[in-house]
C-alpha cells in the first residue's frame, strides 16, 4: 500500500496481524518519511507546545510488532 498515513498505516498493520502473521501475504508500506505524525498535532508541534520526537511514530518499529515491511518512495 502506498502512503503512510492514518488510514495507510493502519491498514498495514491489520493486515500484517491478520495475514502476515501467517505467511498468507507479504504487506508492505511505501512512505517517503521513515515516521508518521498524526497531521491534527501540526499546530501544537509548530507552536512549540508539543515535542515532535514524543509523538513521532517510527514505521520500522510499527512493522517489527505487526509483520509488514517498509520502502521508502524517495
Amino acid at each position: 500500500m502506498v502512503g503512510g498515513g492514518a488510514g495507510g498505516l493502519e491498514l498495514a498493520t491489520r493486515l500484517g496481524d491478520k495475514l502476515g502473521r501467517r505467511h498468507l501475504a507479504n504487506v508492505t508500506l511505501v512512505d517517503t518519511a521513515a515516521r508518521h505524525l498524526w497531521k491534527p498535532l501540526l499546530h501544537e508541534i509548530a507552536a512549540g507546545t508539543m515535542d515532535l520526537g514524543v509523538h513521532e511514530l517510527d514505521y520500522l518499529a510499527q512493522a517489527h510488532g505487526t509483520i509488514f515491511s517498509i520502502a521508502s518512495a524517495r
